[in-house]
């Protein structure tokens, strides 16, 4: 992914430049940073409190963070047995018998993949000092029932679409069931700090939708 990114990056100019870094530990100074944008890098970190406080850490006063976090109560995991939470327990117990009579053997180690809560993940915010601005979630599906799409092709996407809308419109118990949970934050500013008129709009565009 670095290589390919080197290779589309060689017309940038020399204010922009490349770094391959763990995201627990940014090769940043403080405040160095306007705006940072991580996207569909939470959900594969072992620490989301400790990458969150870093970015934080880089970000000016009044600089803004947008992020994503893989939802845990999103609506396609409520709906299929297989992966609802309120029945785990159940899936745990039956995974214990079938391995002790011998009818269940270990898969192969996946990448683990984390998810939060909405409200665990704005504490996680809000402990590394950070101003919660919006806040929306986003993308329905792919829905299944014990493993098997029940919805496909053109009305998977019409399905989508409509949810998309009620979640956009707040819909109680639509609007916080997307896959995704897409924030913005802003470093808070000083009493004493004086902000260009230029940095106090927060980039919007992320989460308007026609």
């Amino acid at each position: 992914m670095f290589d390919i990114a080197r290779k589309r990056a060689a017309d940038l100019t020399s204010r922009e430049r490349l770094v391959l870094a763990d995201a627990h530990h940014l090769p940043f100074a403080d405040r160095e940073f306007a705006l940072v944008v991580a996207l569909g890098v939470i959900p594969w970190l072992r620490s989301a409190p400790l990458a969150v406080a870093e970015m934080a850490r880089v970000l000016r006063p009044g600089g803004y963070l947008i992020l994503n976090a893989d939802n845990s109560r999103r609506l396609a995991l409520l709906l299929d047995p297989r992966h609802a939470p309120a029945l785990a327990p159940a899936r745990l117990a039956a995974k214990s018998l079938l391995h002790s009579a011998g009818m269940l053997r270990p898969t192969a180690e996946q990448a683990a993949v984390s998810a939060h809560r909405m409200a665990e993940f704005d504490r996680i915010l809000n402990a590394a000092g950070l101003e919660l601005q919006r806040r929306s979630t986003f993308g329905f599906g792919p829905f299944t029932m014990f493993g098997l799409p029940v919805a496909s092709g053109r009305f998977a996407i019409r399905l989508n679409a409509r949810l998309q809308r009620l979640a956009d419109q707040g819909v109680p118990g639509v609007r916080s069931a997307g896959a995704q949970y897409l924030v913005l934050a802003r470093a808070p500013v000083p009493a004493d700090t004086f902000l260009p008129a230029a940095g106090r709009e927060p980039p919007g565009e992320l989460f308007s939708r026609g």
